[in-house]
């Protein structure tokens, strides 16, 4: 199933009716994680890969890794790179799959209109 909304209320009701509680989850385009918070709630017995470029996101995330039970990484780079693209398949194909990929590519300072895609299914 894909799903592609403009909303982040939408979307994030999105996540909250497909992701189970071991679902491994890569969010890309995580920013400082108000939604890998969601994510870390549904999922308490899987596995999260949040990718995000921006300087806010490392802080916050650091911080939710730590006050988090689930098991959280974080990777600080452009989504948009071949290069980090790869480590993200390698990460996953040593989790055996992923579960959901949750996509927010959109508002803050990019200038181009938000985009908050949703692929759900099993290996992706």
């Amino acid at each position: 199933m894909i799903n592609v909304v403009y909303d982040i209320k939408v979307y994030r009701q999105a996540l909250r009716e497909i992701i189970q509680k071991d679902d491994v989850v890569v969010e890309l385009g995580c920013h400082v994680g108000n939604s890998t918070r969601i994510i870390a709630q549904l999922a308490p017995e899987g596995k999260i890969i949040a990718l995000d470029k921006g300087s806010q996101s490392k802080e916050k995330l650091d911080e939710l890794i730590k006050e988090s039970e689930n098991s959280i990484e974080f990777i600080q780079s452009d989504v948009r790179l071949h290069e980090t693209l790869e480590e993200v398949a390698r990460k996953v194909n040593e989790l055996g799959g992923c579960d959901v990929l949750s996509v927010d590519l959109g508002g803050g300072t990019i200038l181009t209109p938000p985009l908050k895609y949703s692929s759900f299914g099993h290996q992706l």
